[in-house]
């Protein structure tokens, strides 16, 4: 029930108060939940969701990056079931500009995108521009290149960027932009539907159930293939989970109440989904003759079920953690603040992290997998990733422009007493 979404201080905080009574047309039962509202209580629970996603998140690629991706089918398998994380990313997304606005009677569309895309716009493309700069061009060896023909080159840079293909992880952001971007109208959908908001999902899960059929088995013809394959960074193969998480947010505190003391049947259900998924997948590359890699692998219909029970598992131990034990574990209860602060930052500097990792070489392999061996080469590679990239964050924050560069305003140096 949540995805990502970058938090500021107008944002993770919220009024609790739940829908009105029902009233005669869909309109005015909406009207009726929206009011002026102050300071919004704080949602520590989703903080977690958010440390825990960026961490797995980060993992997966540490993984394939250390290992055979294309023949490794425990590594496919392993990638297959945390492909919930980048669904969590927009159901939190969902849930939190939900949360922040659905009781907003003054809620303007060009105040929104005003104050919530520049966050998202600006680190987009400087990340981008980072990421093609090392990666396409330095590492290529392609200076001298793009300063004979620069036109050329910011040609190229703009194809990239169309896509959110400079880095391999930056299609989400340029799919953030688009849920931005559309917003107002999900708002006024849900609001519209309220009292109705079982079919409203019932039928955005319909849809992705096809969306995902389409996905997996539909051949596009040639004129369509060069556009078709860039589904993935679009809204669209996202739709329910987006709608998922933004309606939760509307019914937080029945669905919390609806939780408690199913952990065991939550439990039961991940098992389940994941094996009709894993099974359905394994049988597929051991008699159906399917790749053990698919670029699609995401989208598999069969892995719908699991992951709106992942999702709803991870929200619900995460809302469990902060309404009953955060204030017994203050040490990590800071830990995991310190780490959702800054984890919009991680995400867009890890890959880059990632590479300098790695790009020391012995003999065909990176210098850390030769040296260290399996597993401890991938865990290794995912350590110094997370700690590079913490400490780049730390760095860049305390910069004049961190908000263009991380999503978040600059931190205060710290003065030393003299």
């Amino acid at each position: 029930m949540t995805t990502y979404t970058p938090r500021h201080d107008d944002g993770d905080s919220t009024s609790t108060g739940g829908e009105s009574a029902p009233t005669d047309t869909s309109a005015a039962r909406a009207a009726a939940t929206i009011h002026r509202v102050g300071k919004r209580a704080y949602l520590h629970h989703l903080d977690l969701i958010r440390a825990t996603t960026f961490s797995l998140v980060i993992f997966v690629h540490c993984l394939t990056q250390t290992t055979d991706e294309f023949n490794n089918l425990p590594v496919n398998t392993t990638s297959l079931l945390l492909h919930f994380t980048r669904n969590t990313f927009f159901a939190l997304t969902g849930f939190v500009l939900m949360y922040q606005n659905y009781d907003k009677a003054d809620f303007q569309t060009t105040t929104f995108w005003r104050r919530r895309i520049k966050l998202v716009i600006f680190p987009y493309l400087i990340w981008s521009a980072i990421y093609w700069l090392v990666q396409q061009v330095w590492a290529r060896g392609r200076i001298g290149e793009l300063a004979a023909d620069p036109i050329g080159g910011l040609r190229e840079f703009a194809e990239l960027a169309a896509w959110g293909l400079s880095g391999f992880q930056m299609y989400f952001l340029f799919v953030m932009l688009q849920v931005y971007l559309l917003f107002p109208l999900i708002l006024w959908l849900v609001r519209r539907t309220a009292g109705r908001h079982a079919l409203l999902l019932g039928a955005s899960l319909a849809v992705q159930v096809a969306i995902t059929i389409t996905i997996t088995w539909w051949t596009p013809p040639p004129t369509v293939a060069e556009y078709w394959w860039h589904h993935y960074a679009t809204f669209v193969p996202y739709q329910f989970f987006i709608l998922y998480g933004a309606v939760a947010a509307v019914h937080r505190d029945a669905i919390g109440r609806w939780l408690q003391g199913k952990g065991w049947w939550l439990f039961g259900a991940l098992v389940a989904t994941g094996t009709l998924a894993v099974g359905i997948y394994l049988g597929g590359v051991w008699f159906g003759g399917q790749p053990v890699h698919d670029h699609d692998s995401a989208f598999f219909p069969w892995l719908l079920p699991f992951l709106i029970v992942a999702i709803t598992c991870l929200y619900a131990a995460a809302a469990h953690w902060g309404k009953t034990w955060r204030e017994f574990t203050p040490r990590f209860a800071r830990v995991v603040a310190f780490a959702s602060n800054r984890s919009f930052g991680v995400f867009l500097a890890h890959v880059l992290v990632l590479y300098f990792v790695l790009k020391p070489q012995s003999g065909d392999q990176p210098w850390i997998l030769a040296t260290l061996g399996q597993p401890w080469g991938t865990i290794g590679t995912y350590v110094l990733t997370i700690a590079g990239s913490l400490l780049l964050m730390e760095l860049l924050r305390r910069l004049p422009g961190s908000v263009y560069l991380t999503g978040r305003p600059r931190l205060r140096l710290r003065r030393t007493a003299a």
